[in-house]
């Protein structure tokens, strides 16, 4: 009975073990949104695991605020926040915009386990449909400044 009973425990903690080595296996260790020198000196979010915020240190249209990321970890993680966008003929909506984020290609800025490409889809209008994918600034990486 004591045997089996010891048995039972090894099996038990090589289970616990195993899903331990898989759960973590499935996913970057800690990885953040690119590197902090992609928007120095006045940006904000980048070289953070998870940003709540985002932003490119410009203009209003490069700053995105409560951000909800889904998926962190993933080869590809979504997130929603607001954004100041443009109006048609100049200016910017009084009412922040719903956009949607894709962070993508978990690689390296340097030593740290980063994603390295930011893409996003916005309205032409507040509540409006979303558009399509594009790069978030442009950038190819997020590994260092677009400029």
């Amino acid at each position: 009975m004591r045997q089996l009973r010891i048995l039972s425990a090894l099996v038990l903690a090589a289970c616990a073990l195993g899903a331990t080595v898989a759960t973590t296996a499935g996913a970057a260790a800690n990885p953040v949104l690119g590197s902090k020198s992609f928007a120095a000196p006045y940006g904000k979010g980048f070289g953070t695991a998870e940003p709540k915020e985002i932003f490119n240190g410009g203009d209003p249209s490069g700053s995105v605020t409560h951000i909800k990321w889904s998926g962190w970890g993933n080869p590809s993680a979504i997130g929603y926040g607001l954004n100041p966008i443009f109006k048609p003929h100049g200016g910017y909506y009084r009412k922040l915009a719903r956009i949607k984020l894709r962070a993508t290609s978990l690689g390296k800025c340097g030593k740290q386990v980063a994603y390295t490409k930011l893409e996003v889809r916005i309205p032409k209008k507040p509540g409006g449909k979303l558009g399509k994918w594009f790069s978030w600034s442009g950038a190819k990486t997020l590994c260092k400044a677009p400029f």
